[in-house]
């Protein structure tokens, strides 16, 4: 049925979202995506091991990569008050660390990256990629050291 679509001209690509790393490598593995909407940042990269296999994959097959969570810190604590209404996690909250964060997701070759819906932080993500430039290593270090010392959002393996 996507495919007639696509061959009429209805639709010209198909992509779709997971939050988790098996099911995102199993839709790839039955189906020849467009696209992909999937949690990359520096946290789960680094201290959960989650997205790392899913980006290689979906980069092998010339996706496009869309990205969610990239000013995602940590998931929220028991009895913990949320950030806003919207945010169901903990976001990165120092400015320049945020900045950091963001540019770690875009650095990996990433199509887009989705700010969080609050309009602060949705604000803050379109200020900081006016003058866009790749995370440098004493970046990526940094954020790598931080996120030895962070909860993930999500894990795999």
């Amino acid at each position: 049925m996507i495919d007639k679509a696509k061959k009429e001209g209805k639709i010209r690509l198909v992509g779709f979202s997971a939050h988790s790393v098996d099911a995102a490598l199993l839709a790839m593995s039955r189906y020849d995506f467009d696209t992909i909407l999937f949690p990359f940042n520096f946290t789960t990269w680094y201290a959960g091991n989650f997205g790392p296999q899913v980006y290689a994959e979906a980069e092998k097959r010339g996706m496009g990569i869309l990205a969610l969570k990239a000013m995602a810190l940590r998931p929220l604590k028991q009895g913990e008050a949320k950030f806003d209404k919207n945010v169901w996690y903990q976001p990165v909250e120092d400015d320049e660390t945020m900045k950091k964060a963001l540019k770690f997701t875009l650095s990996k070759g990433i199509t887009a990256a989705i700010p969080p819906g609050k309009s602060t932080l949705f604000l803050k993500a379109i200020e900081y990629m006016k003058d866009f430039q790749p995370l440098t290593k004493e970046e990526d270090a940094f954020l790598a050291d931080l996120a030895s010392r962070t909860e993930p959002l999500f894990r795999h393996g």
